[in-house]
């Protein structure tokens, strides 16, 4: 009996041994991976739309630094959860770029606001708003109670010397706050990736927006050259008024001509291209427009006859003098009724306004949606050796209506005749590149080559260097719409359904790479989803979610409790 009871209390000293090494083992264990995962960084996203996970470029500029990048962010401090979101998506953004820059990336969070006076704070709004930085006034509600609160969500970036500030937080007219916060964290990378690159260069891209012929008005382009601006030196350019196009310039964008080109207009555009020079075309070819809708019902859509029908062809394309009618397109009120004398309307599907998509997998359309379009023109490829990318396109239910062509807005109000949508997928926007034969070739008389060596000292080119252009039949494709305060909305929204399309982003992806800038596609490219939680159900369910997330995690310790002491007792019962 007594040897029984040695045996059990030497087991039992057996077994408190192993656990005991068991614990110091599992301990050294722990301390080494900390150890070890504070100096060797390896992150697995899991996440279905890769936001911890930066873009090839991005990796490539971060580990080529010249200097040490210093960020200054001031959304920080107490903030309503959206904003709060904003902070920690920066701070993730700007860890995760350390993580590849290693100390040539620094950062730090202030609140330049924090313990000012109301003077102070005034003086301080003025500077931020001279350095480009916007204040946002938030409300944050605690129970009934709301109170209103002035923030900077903003960044100031130093890098080489120079310095820049960005804006984190999207103002888009027409967004609603929640939509704006998830573009805002979707864009992190892309702002301070593109202000990193932007303190990098030396110099600007030089683009020329070629006027003269009463091109589209500069306004209605604001969103778009705002958003050029950042990377390329914009400058416009009167065609009628210069001799040649500059070589300084790597690309043209012509938006929205009305007026006929000169053939000796035409010489210029083709030169820049025979020397190499890159074209965004983007042609109204039917004297029709967004703007018909709202002065009259119906009208005469005509060929604009901009006189570039050979030039295109010769490049490779034909612009046709037609309207693409499709069956997916956005809508237009129209009147219905009077209702005491006030005028009811109603949204009806209008096929003259189709909604483009993206005909392949080109880097241009890379994470391009759907891009919206009025009175858009088809292009046929004709058969040469230039190497044809159709980029965008129509749906498979569509047709086309050649000039000249009654436009009647009140037969949208009748059922259309699905039938006679027959013809699919109808190329609307196209890449040309290679080598292209000048439309003058075998066209020029002795003496005016001898006068433009002679007196202009440039030589007349027959067929380009390597380059590349895009024609998209539609100029409204680059026109910002306004609010009733005149401000412009995002490119791309359409006020009557209030979306937004892709209108800007796929026009700066072709414009990056028509100047070989596929680093910054990369870059705009990225998106990220917003997981929101349904209001009525956090108010509905709130204490029972409280409830299960402080008693759920007890009941658990007290059940493995339970479980453990049983198999303890079985475990050393003699």
């Amino acid at each position: 009996m007594v040897s029984k009871r040695i045996s059990s209390k030497g087991k039992l000293r057996n077994l408190k041994q192993q656990a005991y090494y068991r614990f110091l083992i599992t301990a050294v264990i722990i301390v080494l991976l900390n150890i070890l995962a504070g100096t060797t960084v390896q992150r697995i996203d899991l996440t279905a739309d890769q936001r911890f996970t930066l873009n090839d470029s991005t990796r490539s500029m971060l580990r080529n630094l010249k200097d040490r990048v210093f960020v200054k962010v001031y959304i920080t401090g107490e903030l309503p959860a959206g904003f709060k979101r904003l902070e920690n998506a920066t701070r993730d953004l700007l860890n995760e770029f350390r993580s590849i820059a290693g100390n040539n990336v620094q950062y730090e969070f202030e609140d330049p606001l924090l313990n000012k006076s109301q003077e102070e704070r005034k003086k301080i709004y003025e500077e931020m708003a001279a350095e480009g930085l916007q204040p946002t006034n938030i409300q944050t509600a605690k129970s009934d109670a709301y109170s209103e609160k002035i923030i900077l969500p903003g960044a100031t970036v130093f890098y080489r010397g120079k310095e820049t500030t960005i804006n984190l937080l999207l103002n888009d007219n027409g967004v609603g706050a929640q939509r704006a916060l998830n573009n805002s964290v979707a864009k992190l990378e892309n702002k301070f990736a593109s202000a990193i690159k932007k303190l990098d260069m030396d110099e600007r891209i030089r683009i020329a927006l070629l006027r003269g012929n009463d091109d589209a008005p500069l306004y209605k382009l604001y969103d778009l050259l705002n958003a050029l601006s950042e990377f390329y030196q914009i400058d416009t350019l009167n065609i009628q008024s210069t001799t040649v196009i500059p070589k300084q310039y790597t690309s043209l964008l012509i938006v929205g001509p009305t007026q006929p080109y000169s053939e000796q207009n035409k010489f210029k555009i083709d030169q820049f291209i025979m020397n190499g020079g890159r074209v965004l075309w983007l042609l109204d070819n039917m004297r029709a427009s967004a703007d018909s809708v709202k002065n009259k019902a119906s009208f005469l859509a005509l060929d604009m006859g901009l006189n570039l029908d050979d030039q295109l062809f010769t490049y490779g394309v034909r612009l046709n003098p037609a309207l693409i009618m499709d069956l997916q397109c956005n809508p237009v009120p129209l009147l219905v009724n009077y209702i005491n004398n006030q005028p009811e309307f109603r949204l009806f599907p209008c096929y003259y306004f189709p909604i483009l998509t993206p005909y392949n997998k080109h880097i241009i359309n890379k994470e391009i949606d759907a891009v919206n379009t009025s009175f858009c023109s088809p292009i046929d490829t004709a058969n040469n050796r230039i190497k044809k990318t159709v980029l965008l396109a129509s749906s498979r239910k569509t047709k086309t209506a050649f000039t000249p062509w009654q436009v009647d807005f009140r037969i949208l109000k009748n059922q259309p005749d699905e039938k006679s949508f027959s013809k699919g997928f109808l190329p609307a926007a196209v890449l040309l590149e290679g080598q292209f034969a000048s439309v003058f070739n075998n066209r020029l008389q002795p003496e005016f080559e001898s006068l433009l060596r002679d007196s202009l000292k440039q030589e007349f080119r027959n067929r380009s260097k390597e380059t590349k252009m895009i024609i998209v039949g539609d100029a409204d494709i680059a026109l910002n719409d306004f609010n009733a305060q005149g401000r412009p909305f995002s490119l791309g929204y359409f006020r009557y359904t209030q979306e937004f399309f892709a209108n800007k982003n796929f026009l700066l992806n072709g414009i990056d790479y028509l100047n070989d800038r596929n680093d910054r596609i990369l870059t705009r490219a990225k998106d990220i989803k917003l997981r929101l939680l349904d209001t009525e159900k956090v108010k509905a369910q709130k204490l029972t979610w409280q409830l299960m997330n402080i008693i759920a995690p007890i009941a658990l310790i007290i059940l493995f409790g339970l479980i453990y002491t049983f198999i303890r007792l079985r475990r050393f019962a003699v």
